[in-house]
């Protein structure tokens, strides 16, 4: 998409396949600003550099350009396999305790634009996403020096969250970085901690849960196994469980209900104040390798090769009475013959609330009976 030759001028909205998660809040839009920014709820065509302005702003260069006498601003999303492998090579470079898989990637480049008052510049920002995880590149390329006001960095609607890139003129963007690689810099801005690095990545596919309640009914390409019971289909429950005949949105904890379920940690959450609830039912090589493995690691007596993996993630999540939040990972590890349940807990706040986990009887159980 090239924007209009305008002065002071704007693209349209644009739609994001990929929502971006910037410090807490998800964005499902953006506007790539003819003076060098981008913004997510309306487009910003001021030239006069404001970080601190009461919205989120990402600023590769923000200063007043002029498209109108020469260079070219363009965008695009980019979900191609080949942009995709380098932009995830490029964060696993510079994020090497982050485990992440880019899912979508959001190019803006600004190509040989003239400052208002003089020579041109050159360089593009580049948002880099999952489900989970967002991250900002931005690369400089030819920066000429100019007397007009100008800002690099990004702000948050709050301000809470705000970074001015550290240089004295604009030039020395081309020759400067954070992450050792001159005209370089790359940013981690989902504003969650680090999922574990036990944990299974996001992936192609990911469905994120609404607001409140529960997914819709997710139908499993495998059935799965539980206890002499074969299941076509699950619903993920935001309050931390799993069930499987229906929704069950209840936050108070009662495991022996009457129904199959699955519990890495039930108790009242909410993801209206942050935090992602995502899954999928992940059939690729290199997912079923790693389960195939953990599972061949952990029950040693048992043969077994995994066709499918079914991964529900609560990353972030608050508890309803704003205790603190928590992140866990529950994985359905099966095939034809045989189940098994894999969950991942990594930063879990105290509560007072009530809560429950099913994963103390199926250690106990699994202990009692190691060749079953």
């Amino acid at each position: 998409i090239v924007t209009p030759r305008l002065e002071n001028g704007s693209s349209e909205v644009i739609k994001l396949q990929q929502p971006f998660k910037f410090f807490g809040r998800t964005h499902n839009q953006t506007f790539v600003n003819n003076n060098g920014h981008l913004t997510f709820t309306e487009p910003l065509p001021d030239y006069i550099p404001l970080l601190n302005s009461g919205r989120d702003i990402i600023a590769p260069l923000w200063t007043q350009l002029d498209n109108r006498r020469g260079g070219t601003i363009s965008c695009r999303e980019d979900r191609s396999s080949a942009v995709l492998a380098l932009v995830t090579a490029a964060i696993d470079r510079y994020f090497p305790n982050i485990t992440f898989v880019a899912t979508s990637a959001f190019v803006a480049t600004w190509d040989s634009v003239p400052y208002q008052n003089g020579e041109g510049v050159t360089f593009q920002v580049v948002l880099v996403s999952n489900t989970h995880r967002s991250f900002i590149l931005i690369n400089y390329g030819d920066i000429a020096e100019t007397e007009q006001m100008w800002q690099a960095g990004y702000s948050t609607l709050d301000s809470v969250h705000s970074f001015t890139i550290p240089v004295t003129s604009a030039p020395e963007l081309s020759s400067s970085s954070n992450i050792n690689v001159n005209g370089r810099r790359s940013f981690h801005v989902d504003g969650s901690p680090n999922l574990p690095t036990n944990f299974l990545a996001s992936g192609a596919g990911d469905r994120v849960n609404p607001p409140n309640g529960s997914s819709e009914v997710i139908k499993l390409q495998q059935p799965f196994k539980f206890f002499g019971r074969t299941h076509n289909q699950t619903f993920v429950n935001n309050n931390g469980h799993l069930t499987f005949t229906e929704p069950l949105p209840d936050y108070i904890p009662l495991l022996n209900s009457g129904r199959d379920i699955i519990a890495p940690l039930w108790t009242q959450l909410d993801n209206r104040r942050g935090g992602t609830i995502s899954c999928r039912e992940d059939r690729s090589s290199a997912v079923l390798a790693l389960v195939t493995a953990a599972i061949d690691r952990y029950f040693p007596n048992i043969t077994f090769v995994a066709t499918s993996a079914f991964v529900a993630t609560w990353d972030s999540v608050p508890y309803q009475n704003g205790e603190g939040v928590v992140t866990f990972q529950v994985v359905l590890a099966y095939n034809v013959h045989r189940s098994f349940i894999l969950i991942y807990y990594g930063d879990v706040a105290e509560t007072g609330q009530p809560w429950q986990v099913s994963i103390k009887f199926c250690f106990s159980f699994i202990a009692q009976m190691p060749n079953n």
